[in-house]
């Protein structure tokens, strides 16, 4: 009964965007409408500009753990984001924190689920009034906070663009057998019983269907649907040291068509499960200068990292307490190298959200219109290795003064410039297969006169990272003897003054590429929500050098008695 309920809520909601009149829609436009026509307080200023961001959500998630059922769910939900502004485009009441920098967020909140136009009319009139009322009050505030810090130097706070109409219908919903997903899952997570290493794991699956809605008072608007299928593993173990390690594979799809049979599933488990059981009982960390050899996610993530993370999110929110803004975790440092070189000469990237596949693999960074209404289009980011772009919204900064249709977020945070499809490209003389590139790293270390090279072949992801680290530390490295080329799984380690020179540092790169799909954090650590973003870069990268120490982290103790399944097998 509850998977007829399920289908029929599925299909409700699918098929409510493609009826004659779009309830949503015309309540967002209606209640814009007015509130641009009367909203005022006395003889304060009214809101010269303001937008609605509505989405519709039905998830199904489930999750296992050791071949045990552990949570089955079914959501529908409805969320609102309310953006006013008063002033004018070249000042206005947005980008400022002031006393509040937990409260740093549009207004937002869960909305009716069904279409009834009075309901949403009502909740987006209170929703409108509160973000109303506190953009009076922190326009006030950062025009006294720009006077007192004599802050002259001012690009404007809203670009002019382009009015936007963007309507897609979704066609059909695929079925969704949660009976064989609730057993595939089962299955997924009693891998684990043949790992007595591992402490703790758990498989899920969620399946998310979205539909978009937006209105802003220059007339922009657009409505669009996208859905996403994750499977996550996730386990934690201790190493012989007492160290505490928990890592997980993250697998996102844009339809259940694009899912691996259940093999392919059971077999990326049953890697997982033996690398973490590795990690028990690793050689000592010590400290290391020379190359290391980035392969497979590790060298996906070095790129996110160190790159991508940093052409995003150029400008950052005015503060009464300027310690506060390290919570703003991700400012753009690569941004202030505009038309430096910050990659070798033979690597170019751009991005392009407008793809939806690379050599038929789903990228799951594709979207058709950004969250402020900007459609987005192929951005050339790096040009023989000289940054010549970087990610915009419609908040201006020195270099660039209109959108390129790259401001994302989720419905709890301001949209800020971030990723969509970002493709890495190296010129072929500097393109070589992984066995050449290993036999170049040991090469490098013994011109160097070390006895091991370092492979890392899985990083922490970026939201695991200290916000003062440029790289999250290795979770799977290794040495790699100089003198017969074995390997030897490192402890717990991490690295030690990273700077961007690393990226300069990139000498080869393998000749075979991978499609990295994954969720970017946003930039404030208090309110991250995360967006679809996807990067197609080499499987291995080759770095002339680097550095890593043994880890600060201190161990914990042991459990004091085994897991009581493995004690009884």
């Amino acid at each position: 009964m509850k998977n007829i309920l399920n289908l029929i809520c599925l299909l409700f909601l699918a098929a409510a965007p493609a009826a004659a009149e779009d309830t949503v829609l015309k309540a967002m436009k209606d209640e814009m409408q007015r509130t641009m026509q009367r909203l005022r307080m006395d003889s304060l200023d009214k809101p010269y500009f303001a937008s609605y961001y509505v989405t519709d959500s039905t998830d199904n998630s489930i999750s296992a753990v050791f071949g045990a059922l552990e949570g089955d769910n079914f959501s529908v939900t409805r969320s609102a984001s309310v953006d006013v502004r008063v002033g004018s485009m070249s000042f206005d009441s947005s980008g400022y924190v002031g006393q509040d920098f937990n409260g740093y967020e549009p207004a937002n909140s869960q909305l009716n689920e069904e279409d009834g136009y009075d309901a949403l009319r009502f909740s987006l009139w209170s929703l409108t009034d509160d973000a109303y009322k506190k953009a009076l009050e922190k326009y006030s505030q950062k025009k006294a906070y720009q006077k007192k810090k004599n802050i002259t130097e001012l690009y404007g706070d809203l670009s002019p663009e382009k009015k936007e109409s963007f309507f897609e219908d979704r066609k059909a919903v695929e079925p969704l057998d949660v009976p064989a997903w609730r057993e595939t899952v089962k299955k997924l997570s009693a891998v684990f019983r043949k790992y007595p290493k591992i402490q703790n794991s758990r498989v899920s699956f969620n399946r998310s269907l979205r539909t978009v809605r937006f209105v802003n008072s220059e007339g922009t608007a657009y409505r669009y649907w996208w859905d996403n299928i994750s499977l996550n593993i996730r386990a934690n173990i201790q190493d012989r040291t007492g160290l505490k390690i928990g890592d997980d594979r993250n697998f996102a799809w844009r339809s259940l068509a694009a899912v691996p049979p259940y093999k392919e599933l059971e077999a990326e488990t049953e890697a997982f499960a033996r690398d973490m059981s590795y990690l028990v009982e690793p050689s000592t960390a010590e400290v290391y200068l020379g190359p290391v050899l980035f392969e497979d996610q590790a060298a996906a993530e070095f790129l996110n990292q160190l790159f991508v993370s940093n052409v995003s999110f150029p400008r950052t929110p005015w503060a009464d307490h300027e310690d506060w803004v390290r919570y703003y975790i991700a400012s753009g440092d690569l941004t202030k190298k505009l038309n430096m070189r910050v990659l070798p000469g033979f690597i170019s990237v751009s991005d392009n959200p407008l793809l939806a596949s690379y050599a038929g693999q789903t990228l799951n960074g594709s979207y058709p219109i950004d969250n402020e209404g900007v459609r987005p289009g192929p951005l050339e980011l790096v040009k023989n290795g000289k940054l010549v772009n970087f990610y915009m919204s419609r908040a201006p900064v020195k270099e660039f003064r209109h959108s390129n249709g790259h401001a994302r977020g989720a419905t709890g945070e301001f949209a800020t410039p971030r990723p969509g499809n970002v493709l890495f490209t190296v010129q072929p003389e500097k393109r070589a297969p992984e066995a050449e590139l290993k036999k170049k790293l040991l090469q490098l270390a013994a011109e160097n006169g070390l006895d091991y090279a370092v492979i890392v072949r899985r990083l922490d992801p970026e939201a695991e990272k200290k916000t003062e680290d440029l790289l999250a530390p290795p979770v799977l490295a290794y040495k790699v003897s100089v003198k017969d080329g074995s390997e030897t799984l490192i402890g717990g380690s991490e690295w030690t003054d990273v700077s961007f020179r690393a990226l300069r540092d990139i000498l080869l790169a393998s000749d075979a590429d991978q499609v990295y799909n994954y969720y970017q954090p946003g930039p404030f650590y208090y309110n991250r929500g995360y967006v679809p973003a996807s990067v197609v870069a080499p499987t291995a990268l080759l770095i002339q050098e680097m550095e890593l120490k043994p880890t600060d982290r201190k161990p914990d103790r042991q459990p004091y008695l085994p897991n009581p399944y493995f004690e009884k097998n």
